[in-house]
């Protein structure tokens, strides 16, 4: 039986130049069920969003209809208390015993919102449950929303602020999640195993809490994916599945959930429409192909799913981030500002920290204040619009989160926090970054409002045969 859910309070909101924080009014969502008409005008102008705007900047509402709380509602719908769930409008009427959790990397409401009629599974889930938009967490971006994900901590909680992390304790900076230096040597082979997959993030996953409730926990993902350090690490507890293609995730989900007797959780990632968006950005041919893909595979599977099954499975499609269409001819090379260049910290070996976090949460390590100082006032002349905060009033603003922040926070924001308006603002060594035409990770609506669906399968089935 599911637990009763604690009523969601508002955080503190980083509109554009605040530094301090401020309390926002009370958000509420834009909840789509069955009975509510289709909205065809702009679905990032919907003034019921949730989070709060300043100047076309997005500060995720982690107190309510946030992302961060996708894995405590998972934990609350099967009985078990892993953090501040959804309020309770964002889940359908009914008891489940099992949940299918589809993350579809890199699909942003706004492209949600403009596919839903017709890609069918993005349709008949919102019509036999409820479409919810939420807020992402802040960065935006893969490495910190996933770790939300596997842990139910915010980034200030656990500490991953973005795909390039600093690792003071190590002198060196990394690639997150592929688990590599920035010339892509393995970091096992470069520190001979010092740095482990635990390094990377400051949180216990959520399924071991959720063992210890009863529930069953697997992973299924692409190969690729499903090993390594940090998969190692972040999925804790969980059984990892490792898929060789997108129809052997889709029979691996429904398996699982056929053969489960004990309440089951089965998170399936993929994550090619956020490739695809990068390539070419999302309203290519190939964007489109990629969704209608994992989608269709997923719809065919669920729909084999046996009734019995069917009636306890509660299926969510949500994402980690939207994407931000850029021009990569006006991307912004950091290099090219020596006086700022300069000014960066360096390792103990003497080389210079390269900005981390990625080309829209940019995190500059500088010498000394008098240098955070002087880089804030250059780049505030440079011909591009950014938010620029420096770490201290990042922090105090709680960009990152609430919750108890993890020591990690404070070596790695930085000491000059980017969030760029429209632009991609990386550096020329590692110049691909600044080719992405879809991107992410900063506070622009397309890339901070995802969707949440969710459906009863049972209801979803007889929902296809009306």
């Amino acid at each position: 039986m599911r637990a009763s859910r604690p009523t969601a309070t508002p955080r503190a909101d980083v509109g554009s130049g605040a530094t301090t924080p401020s309390e926002p009014a009370p958000q509420t969502a834009h909840v789509r069920d069955a009975a509510t008409a289709r909205d065809d005008s702009d679905p990032l102008a919907d003034p019921d969003l949730p989070g709060t705007r300043r100047d076309g900047y997005v500060f995720p509402d982690y107190g309510g209809y946030c992302f961060a709380n996708v894995p405590a509602t998972v934990g609350d719908v099967l009985g078990a208390d892993v953090g501040r769930p959804l309020p309770a409008d964002a889940l359908p009427d009914g008891e489940f015993s099992d949940v299918l959790v589809l993350l579809v990397d890199g699909l942003g409401w706004d492209r949600y919102r403009e596919r839903e009629a017709d890609v069918p599974l993005l349709d008949t889930l919102a019509s036999a449950g409820r479409a919810t938009p939420l807020t992402s967490v802040y960065p935006s971006e893969t490495a910190a929303a996933i770790t939300t994900m596997h842990t139910g901590a915010t980034p200030a909680e656990h500490g991953l602020l973005g795909w390039n992390v600093r690792l003071r304790e190590h002198g060196l900076t990394c690639q997150s999640l592929p688990f590599t230096d920035r010339e892509g040597e393995s970091l096992q082979a470069r520190t001979d195993g010092a740095v482990t997959g635990g390094d990377l993030f400051d949180a216990d996953p959520v399924y071991g809490r959720l063992a210890d409730a009863g529930v069953e926990s697997h992973a299924v993902q692409a190969a690729r994916v499903a090993e390594g350090p940090y998969s190692e690490a972040a999925m804790a507890g969980a059984t990892r599945h490792g898929c060789d293609s997108l129809p052997e995730l889709a029979v691996t989900a429904r398996r699982l959930l056929e053969r489960s007797e004990d309440p089951t959780y089965v998170y399936a990632y993929w994550s090619n429409v956020d490739g695809a968006s990068h390539d070419e950005g999302t309203t290519s041919a190939l964007y489109d192909a990629e969704l209608e893909a994992v989608c269709g595979a997923v719809e065919r599977e669920l729909a084999r799913v046996d009734p019995e099954t069917a009636d306890d499975t509660l299926v969510v499609l949500t994402a980690d981030h939207g994407h931000l269409n850029a021009d990569p001819t006006s991307a912004v090379d950091l290099a090219e500002f020596p006086d700022l260049w300069r000014e960066r910290e360096r390792h103990p070996d003497g080389e210079p920290i390269p900005p981390t976090g990625g080309p829209r949460n940019v995190q500059l390590h500088l010498r000394d204040g008098a240098s955070a100082q002087r880089a804030r006032e250059r780049l505030a002349e440079a011909p591009f619009d950014a938010r620029l905060l420096t770490g201290t009033e990042a922090l105090e603003a709680g960009l990152f989160g609430p919750g108890e922040p993890s020591p990690l926070l404070r070596e790695r924001v930085g000491d000059l926090v980017v969030v760029p308006r429209e632009r991609n603002v990386w550096f020329g060594e590692e110049g691909r970054k600044l080719e992405f035409v879809g991107t992410h990770g900063g506070q622009s609506p397309e890339e901070m409002y995802v969707p949440f669906v969710a459906a009863g399968l049972g209801e979803w089935q007889r929902h296809g045969e009306g």
